[in-house]
């Protein structure tokens, strides 16, 4: 070979280790791109068995293991978090519930991701999600919720979170937080053609945070339809607010809330439900917590009233940092129209006394 020839092929040998070095250094760098993705996989496994006197109609002890967990409910899901520069991300969040007995979905509507089916971005300015997710008034009260949305089945939680789910369809989730204020807002869409209002959800609130106090306010109007069929909707408004106190490894928690809405058959009518609540959660040891609650709701329609107060004690052991073991007792007591509600109280007994125990594990 000549020594043009010599000094063309050594060019290209430079050349090609470049183009390899080039090649190795992006994929380092996608790589490190890639690594700042990351997908878990979570869920909760609740085995407990609860025993309620006066359960049954004929006044017999119900002894049952909870669909979807007496202490915590059952559920798995995919979580997901993309960095993608700057202080932003994009993350998802898909949860679905089961009934652990069986290994059934815990919902008759065949819903796998019945639970939580979100996707969202955030950055400096908060966090936006949006699909079904839970509603504002959930995570507002979560500071002042004294078992932490434990025992669902038996506090008036989930009730003052949003019904029968405490979830919202179609919906918009904001979070932003600044310091020690958390500012929310929250809007779901309706779904029917021709109305932005019908079937909507409208709310905002704030929580303030320090090492002593926990506060929180929030208020939510829903447009309601009168019917599945129907054009007409009825207004519904809730105002919350609440607290807590902490002072060392005890916690004092209150909250009120109330709910005034148009009675579907009449919306001249207005049906009040008004909720108090309060707690002292006490964490004995790092593995070691008592809790005790009261939750009042009273509710007045058309003049006629009705109400139910529970009264609840709690404890829970660590075995793990993921296995815990739990236990409690609790009391109910309906007054008037509740006694009858079939759906608030099935047995339909003024008096009912349960008792709880299991083992909860998660991953």
């Amino acid at each position: 070979m000549d020594e043009k020839g010599g000094v063309v092929s050594a060019v290209r040998i430079s050349s090609l280790r470049r183009s390899l070095t080039a090649l190795a250094l992006l994929g380092l760098s996608g790589g490190a791109v890639h690594a700042q993705s990351s997908v878990t996989l979570y869920g909760s496994l609740d085995g407990g068995l609860r025993n309620l006197v006066n359960g049954t109609k004929s006044g017999g002890a119900a002894l049952s293991m909870a669909s979807n967990g007496v202490y915590n409910s059952n559920r798995w899901g995919f979580e997901g978090k993309e960095d993608i520069g700057g202080g932003y991300y994009v993350r998802f969040n898909l949860e679905a519930g089961y009934v652990l007995s069986t290994g059934a979905n815990n919902n008759t509507s065949n819903q796998l991701f019945q639970r939580t089916s979100t996707v969202g971005f955030g950055g400096p300015f908060g966090q936006i999600d949006m699909g079904r997710q839970f509603t504002l008034q959930h995570y507002l009260i979560k500071d002042f919720e004294p078992f932490d949305f434990h025992y669902l089945s038996i506090t008036e939680s989930t009730a003052v979170s949003g019904g029968n789910t405490g979830r919202d369809d179609n919906d918009i989730n904001y979070r932003g937080v600044f310091g020690p204020w958390v500012i929310r807002g929250e809007y779901a869409l309706g779904g029917v053609p021709g109305s932005a209002a019908h079937g909507s959800t409208l709310a905002g609130g704030v929580n303030y945070r320090t090492q002593l106090f926990k506060l929180g306010a929030g208020y939510t109007h829903k447009s309601n339809p009168l019917s599945a069929t129907s054009s007409q909707y009825f207004s519904n408004d809730q105002y919350t607010a609440g607290g807590t106190v902490t002072v060392g490894p005890v916690d004092v928690m209150a909250g009120y809330s109330l709910n005034l809405q148009d009675v579907p058959a009449s919306v001249h009518s207005m049906t009040r439900n008004q909720y108090l609540w309060g707690g002292v959660r006490f964490q004995m040891t790092p593995f070691f917590n008592v809790t005790a609650a009261y939750y009042d709701n009273k509710n007045k329609t058309n003049g006629v009233d009705g109400r139910k107060d529970v009264a609840i004690l709690g404890v829970s052991y660590l075995l793990s940092k993921r296995t815990e073991l739990y236990a409690d007792i609790d009391y109910t007591h309906f007054t008037g129209v509740y006694v009858t509600n079939a759906t608030l109280n099935p047995s339909q007994h003024e008096k009912q006394t349960g008792v709880s125990f299991g083992i909860n594990h998660w991953f």
